[in-house]
């Protein structure tokens, strides 16, 4: 039987692109493929005469001259995958950079897509979190984040190798969640104004929405986790928040929440493992979202309350409403790291009932 071993990893050749975009389409659904681009680096394995899989890389300049490289797509044929393929794929992309004299190799991961974390966490890659990605390129992180496309990828973490020691702080990230959510929620009411009629209290009280919406759903999600005897930590979605911020002022009066998430400690897990005990956070973290949005609007709809307190009821189903749909009722991409994605993998029947629930909402 063929091993890995005998596999050749070379580059690309022109009369083969179409092939390798064939073996793309196989190996991704069919929403993630729009997203794909070719580079002039492309890597493929061939085993037997037969194209295994590839891997397309990225050559781009960072601050005080220094070179990078980032791994845009890896991927295997579907009957090849856990052989190896993506080891060899990934280990010739290291060993390319390195003789382009890269200073750093960089990637993105999807916060749940284990076998990827796995894969470069196993050869010296790291997650480098925004605080330390600031420190590290100053205003050039926008520039790197649109290198690796790192502004639309909601879930997705940036990867490095190597990495000095991180400042990686999980309630700086929890706050600093809150406090972007906050300022983008505000920049929607101000672009928002002369089209949407909103309470001049609404000014005030957005920002304790979006901590106590967060909140209660960053609390259910850890209490069930620590009660299962499992330790997660709280991972921001920075890449998030450009396009939270175009939304709002694209759309006048649309408010696209993003939460963040809570997350093993550990790079060496597995999904379907931990699949269960994701499935009830994911439970404990939107349901008691959902019950306040259903008992604000109830609580609307059966009296006129006062002002001020009008303007909470309107805050909380301003936010709590697109939060509990993209949370719950939309588990593909790019929706795929809300809790939606680990309800339907869990237990499509509590899927389908909560979002029956969440879509009922914006019906009555």
């Amino acid at each position: 039987m063929p091993q890995v071993s005998d596999a050749i990893v070379r580059p690309m050749r022109d009369d083969e692109r179409q092939n390798v975009h064939a073996l793309m389409r196989r190996a991704f659904p069919l929403l993630d493929q729009w997203a794909f681009s070719w580079t002039p680096y492309v890597l493929v394995a061939e085993q037997g005469g037969q194209l295994q899989g590839a891997i397309v890389l990225k050559l781009f300049a960072l601050p005080r001259n220094r070179q990078a490289g980032s791994i845009a797509w890896v991927f295997t044929a579907p009957e090849a995958r856990g052989k190896g393929f993506g080891q060899r794929l990934v280990e010739s992309g290291i060993d390319f950079f390195e003789k382009q004299g890269c200073d750093q190799i960089l990637t993105t991961v999807e916060g749940f897509n284990t076998s990827s974390s796995k894969l470069f966490a196993t050869r010296g890659f790291k997650i480098l979190p925004p605080e330390d990605q600031f420190r590290r390129y100053g205003l050039a992180t926008l520039v790197v984040w649109a290198k690796l496309s790192h502004y639309f990828d909601l879930g997705h973490f940036l990867w490095a190798r190597p990495v000095a020691p991180a400042v990686d702080s999980p309630s700086l990230q929890w706050w600093s969640t809150i406090t972007a959510n906050s300022l983008i929620g505000l920049l929607m009411l101000w672009r928002a104004s002369g089209f949407r009629a909103f309470h001049p209290e609404m000014w005030l009280v957005l920002p304790g929405i979006f901590l106590v919406l967060f909140g209660l759903r960053h609390l259910g999600m850890w209490l069930t986790a620590h009660r299962q005897g499992l330790t997660v930590r709280f991972r921001t979605w920075e890449s998030g928040f450009l396009l939270s911020t175009a939304i709002s002022l694209l759309f006048p009066g649309a408010v696209f929440p993003i939460p963040g998430s809570l997350y093993p400690i550990t790079h060496q897990w597995r999904y379907r493992d931990l699949l269960p005990q994701l499935g009830w956070m994911a439970v404990a973290g939107t349901l008691p979202v959902l019950i306040l949005v259903w008992g604000v609007w109830v609580l609307g709809e059966l009296n006129e309350p006062l002002p001020y307190v009008r303007a909470w009821l309107e805050a909380v189903l301003l936010v709590g409403k697109p939060l509990v749909l993209f949370d719950i009722a939309m588990p593909f991409f790019p929706f795929v790291s809300f809790n939606g994605r680990q309800l339907w993998d869990w237990n499509k029947t509590v899927w389908g009932i909560l979002a029956m629930a969440t879509i009922t909402i914006f019906l009555v």
